[in-house]
């Protein structure tokens, strides 16, 4: 008999110590399943700076779309990319951060009223000439013989007299000389006036040549 209880003594004491590991377990598992929910807690979509420089460098990017006139059309466009892109992906944010647009850097544009612009169009556009590469022999003894020289002419179609001041053969990228005593400029042009110019380029190389006149400037492609 006294074993009997013995053995029933034991029985309960290990079922009393079972319970408990039980009980500690499942304590245990809540505290891993809260650490690990603090943890899993989303990262703001500012990180890793704060949200207020973030917001701060977006109403830069913003003042610089929304006035695109006083910027370069590059500074224009990155700043559109930045606005579009920064919370898709975590680079276009970086970049932005780190990118050197400046709203206060515009450009020089002077604000024309829309009368005067339309005027100075018309000025420009009422005069005309026309213009032409010529070729001849070399006429200076400091050439080798058969050497070329290209000449450039222009004549006035305008009906009204205008004053030729200077002129940019490719960009300025070639020069020239006075062909002739009539040709210095500056040199008032009349009606199928002409004036000439030695090249100092060849002439298959001449695209385009920018006439500056007394009223305007205007181009002549070639």
């Amino acid at each position: 008999m006294k074993s009997l209880l013995s053995t029933i003594a034991l029985c309960s004491l290990l079922m009393a110590c079972s319970q408990g590991n039980q009980s500690a377990k499942t304590d245990t598992s809540g505290e891993s399943a809260s650490a690990v929910a603090k943890h899993t807690k989303p990262e703001s979509i500012y990180a890793p700076y704060t949200e207020e420089a973030v917001k701060a460098r977006l109403n830069d990017m913003r003042a610089i779309v929304d006035s695109g006139h006083l910027y370069l059309p590059a500074y224009e466009k990155e700043a559109q990319s930045y606005l579009d892109k920064w919370q898709t992906y975590p680079d276009m944010l970086k970049a932005m951060m780190e990118s050197e647009l400046d709203p206060t850097d515009t450009q020089e544009v002077a604000d024309i009223p829309l009368d005067e612009e339309e005027a100075a169009i018309d000025d420009v556009a009422s005069i005309s000439a026309r213009g032409r590469i010529t070729a001849q022999e070399s006429q200076s003894a400091f050439n080798v013989p058969g050497a070329i020289d290209y000449f450039l002419e222009i004549q006035s179609t305008n009906e009204q007299p205008f004053t030729l001041q200077g002129l940019k053969i490719n960009r300025g990228r070639c020069g020239f000389s006075t062909g002739d005593f009539y040709s210095k400029m500056p040199v008032t042009l009349n009606y199928s006036g002409t004036v000439k110019y030695l090249l100092k380029c060849k002439g298959d190389q001449v695209l385009e040549a920018e006439i500056i006149t007394d009223q305007g400037n205007f181009n002549i492609t070639f």
